[in-house]
């Protein structure tokens, strides 16, 4: 995995490095404050809620991973191509330099991935391991689950480059601890460490993403308009509370797994 950390400005000895410096923690603080402000609180998403109450087994957190697999076959690779693709035309267009460009490219193809290159989808499948779910099944079309996907997609499209990036640094951003929080509720529930990569991997990778978005739009806070930044932040986040809430009624539902899949 690429560490993507960000480096603050050396500490320099003239009044114009000094004041520089300033202004890039002034402006990145201004930034990350206002998307960590947006970020759910567990108590305000409703699977969680449940599941860190004590509620749930394996067999309704498995019913419930089923609407993460639902959301990331459908939608992972569409929004990484629309991602690129606005990061593309803003270089066109001299709104980011080329190291932005291959950054960003890295942090893209990046996501979810171990060390050793383990795809983000096989550790998804990794949570299903001792169930006939494997690499290659599909959930059966959910229409309300169809409807929050096709949401995130058009948040995507709709957004200009600062309000695509800034939608996946709030999430890279509020992700970890929400990660740290599956793993340890999941381990209580029987789950190995080997099970649990997809929410291992991103405690890490997320950061380092959040961190690389950051910079970016720090060094173009000028041209961000924080009034649609934050409303667009705010959809998103409305569809991490919609997967919630589709997440709930899977675990609740009583149905057999493969009742789930095609």
């Amino acid at each position: 995995m690429v560490n993507f950390c960000h480096r603050l400005p050396k500490k320099g000895l003239s009044f114009v490095d000094i004041e520089f410096q300033k202004h890039y923690i002034g402006h990145l603080m201004q930034i990350k404050q206002l998307l960590t402000s947006l970020h759910p609180k567990i108590s305000e998403m409703p699977f969680m809620k449940e599941l860190t109450s004590g509620k749930f087994q394996r067999e309704e957190i498995l019913r419930s991973e089923v609407v993460e697999l639902y959301r990331a076959l459908d939608t992972r690779q569409k929004i990484q191509d629309i991602y690129k693709k606005k990061l593309a035309e803003g270089l066109k267009e001299g709104l980011i330099t080329k190291d932005d460009l291959s950054l960003m490219q890295e942090v893209i193809d990046d996501e979810g991935e171990t060390h050793d290159h383990i795809d983000h989808l096989d550790m998804r499948f990794k949570l299903f391991v001792g169930t006939d779910i494997k690499r290659g099944k599909f959930p059966k079309k959910n229409d309300e689950l169809q409807k929050i996907n096709d949401e995130w997609v058009n948040i995507c499209k709709e957004a200009n480059l600062w309000e695509i990036m800034a939608c996946h640094c709030a999430i890279e951003g509020w992700y970890p601890d929400i990660s740290k929080m599956f793993e340890n509720e999941y381990k209580k529930r029987g789950f190995k460490d080997d099970e649990l990569e997809i929410f291992i991997a991103h405690q890490g990778a997320d950061v380092e993403h959040s961190d690389a978005q950051y910079a970016i739009l720090e060094k173009n806070y000028s041209k961000l308009d924080p009034s649609r930044i934050e409303k667009m932040v705010k959809r998103t986040f409305g569809t991490s509370k919609g997967y919630e809430k589709m997440k709930l009624e899977f675990a609740k539902s009583g149905k057999p797994l493969n009742q789930f899949f095609n």
